[in-house]
């Protein structure tokens, strides 16, 4: 339970007012960067579904980790956006990044309901809501950490972690492939 809670902490989705400041400092323009952070959500829609169908088959464990590492590492690139000189190459970043880190946080989301739904099967609904608390003091603490790069740094830093410790730590709960009924 405490790996979920860190993992939505930090889940990066305060992104808006700092990278906004940073893409009109790039001369990006507001349509330039709202389709940033839209991409992100339009890719999730598209993908979750996907992740959900094959899940059986890539197993809940390793969409996960996997989830959890590609959104670390993401968030962490991410935060490197303002050295990147030329508004065409920061927006074209901006926009891969967020593509790929959307994958990611589809992946771990996606995986991460199996996985509450067979670790605590009493208590489901209860874990979901204290796990939205959590994802809501991830945006709280996210932008007071202060700067652009560090609040990418640290919490993408502290996703990356999490990625490796549920390696060892989660249950392989339905990791072996599992024959689909048609």
């Amino acid at each position: 339970m405490y790996l979920f809670m860190v993992v939505n902490i930090c889940s990066i989705k305060f992104v808006t007012k700092i990278y906004s400041f940073q893409a009109e400092m790039k001369g990006s323009t507001a349509t330039e960067y709202g389709l940033v952070f839209g991409i992100f959500e339009f890719v999730v829609f598209v993908i979750s579904p996907v992740y959900g169908k094959h899940l059986n088959r890539i197993g809940p464990k390793f969409l996960f980790n996997g989830g959890i590492f590609t959104t670390g590492v993401s968030a962490i690139l991410f935060g490197l956006l303002d050295k990147v000189e030329g508004h065409v190459a920061f927006i074209t970043l901006s926009f891969l990044i967020r593509i790929v880190e959307a994958m990611g946080n589809a992946a771990f989301l996606t995986a991460s309901f199996a996985i509450i739904a067979k670790e605590f099967p009493e208590s489901v609904a209860t874990t979901f809501a204290s796990l939205e608390t959590f994802f809501g003091l991830g945006l709280i603490v996210g932008p007071t950490i202060g700067g652009y790069t560090t609040p990418f740094a640290v919490l993408g830093s502290a996703l990356f972690s999490s990625a490796i410790m549920t390696a060892f730590v989660l249950p392989s709960h339905g990791d072996e492939e599992v024959e689909e009924k048609h």
